[in-house]
């Protein structure tokens, strides 16, 4: 809502929602059913299309921070939080600010990008993903692929609370969770990067006919 310094200190003013993080939501124990996971699924994927598909298109941003204790509830309408490691889908728009993930998962730029390419085309199977080398590597990519890929790590995390045995968790998401069968193909349409949704708009829609 504003920005301003004193004394070299910068600061930032922002709205104010007095909801939940989801993850907070977890800890204390709900469970999320099916539904409820697609509702906010759904409304997660409106606010990402609002990003990347702005009126203008120099203003398109990807958020590559998609977690639980980044969504807010209140009230049942979603709220994202936390555009620190966000950056515009326009390279050129980002200027001389760094990137935060480079010192933290490290970056490739410039001719080097093409490995980076490389790995996220030889991620492991749809099976076993989402796993820590996938999301280190699409967190890193300033593509809309990187949000659709949170946002399947944001409805999977949704179930943990169902999962009462931790030994579980070493098998395939897809095995564990009670999940319906059309979900489980949306799912693995969002962490797809062969055969997956190239839009939030067109993963809204799919998860429409589904609902």
């Amino acid at each position: 809502m504003e920005a301003f310094s004193i004394d070299d200190v910068c600061y930032i003013v922002q709205e104010f929602i007095d909801g939940l993080p989801l993850s907070y939501l977890i800890d204390t124990g709900r469970r999320f059913s099916e539904a409820e996971v697609k509702r906010i699924v759904l409304q997660l994927l409106a606010i990402l299309n609002d990003l990347h598909c702005p009126p203008k298109k120099k203003d398109a941003v990807v958020h590559r921070d998609l977690r639980l204790s980044n969504l807010l509830l209140k009230d049942d309408k979603l709220f994202l939080i936390d555009f620190g490691f966000a950056r515009f889908l326009d390279r050129s728009q980002n200027g001389f600010c760094p990137d935060p993930l480079e010192k933290k998962f490290g970056c490739y730029s410039g001719s080097d990008r093409g490995l980076l390419h490389k790995q996220l085309n030889e991620l492991p199977s749809i099976k076993k993903i989402p796993g820590a080398e996938t999301y280190r590597l699409l967190r890193r990519e300033i593509s809309p692929r990187s949000d659709l890929f949170g946002a399947g790590v944001v409805a999977v995390d949704l179930f943990t609370s169902w999962v009462e045995d931790e030994s579980l968790f070493n098998r395939p998401w897809q095995e564990v969770l009670p999940l319906s069968e059309l979900f489980v193909d949306f799912l693995q349409k969002l962490f797809s990067r062969k055969n997956g949704f190239e839009t939030a708009a067109e993963a809204l829609e799919y998860l429409g006919s589904i609902l």
